[in-house]
């Protein structure tokens, strides 16, 4: 897959901007803005993954429009299909999200409100591209470790990730951003 689709989705009716591919964790995204929300189009291949997460001051709201996808919530996993219709995710609730079904997952979260998440996901696919970090949201490289700690640190307020765990990047980042500076 390439880095953007030429082309604008429909979802609902509407236009969703073009998508953006993370090979590491083997989905797309698109993104729709609303009235203080924002919309987060997700397509994962056979396989895909979003890694355990939280986020603190973001609420969402995941949905699976066309296929089964599995949700992990504060620990627990279940199926989630269309026909379950949105799950709440409350803020600083641990949650992965992951395709096992064996094809395509199109799956969208209400994020209330969008606050970043548009930037933190557009630059995180960028860097898997790049290859500056693994699925285990480890750096691949020094400049991976510098990039990966800037980043994880500007975002601390919206998203954290769980790998490497939160208490170590509480400790660790702002020490590796002020040698990095």
């Amino acid at each position: 897959m390439t880095t953007t689709t030429s082309t604008t989705s429909r979802t609902n009716g509407k236009a969703a901007t073009e998508r953006v591919h993370d090979p590491i964790h083997r989905v797309a995204y698109g993104f729709e803005p609303g009235d203080g929300h924002l919309w987060v189009h997700t397509w994962f291949e056979d396989g895909g993954h979003l890694p355990e997460h939280f986020h603190p001051s973001l609420e969402e709201y995941w949905e699976v429009v066309e296929g089964l996808a599995r949700v992990k919530l504060d620990g627990t996993w279940r199926d989630l299909a269309p026909e379950d219709g949105p799950v709440r995710v409350a803020p600083n609730i641990r949650h992965e999200l992951k395709n096992e079904s064996g094809g395509p997952v199109y799956a969208r979260s209400r994020v209330i409100p969008g606050g970043r998440l548009e930037e933190f996901l557009v630059e995180a696919s960028r860097a898997a591209r790049e290859g500056l970090y693994n699925a285990r949201n480890m750096p691949t490289s020094f400049k991976g470790a510098m990039w990966l700690a800037k980043f994880a640190y500007r975002f601390r307020d919206e998203t954290v990730m769980c790998s490497p765990p939160p208490a170590v990047q509480r400790i660790v980042l702002p020490v590796i951003v002020r040698l990095a500076r």
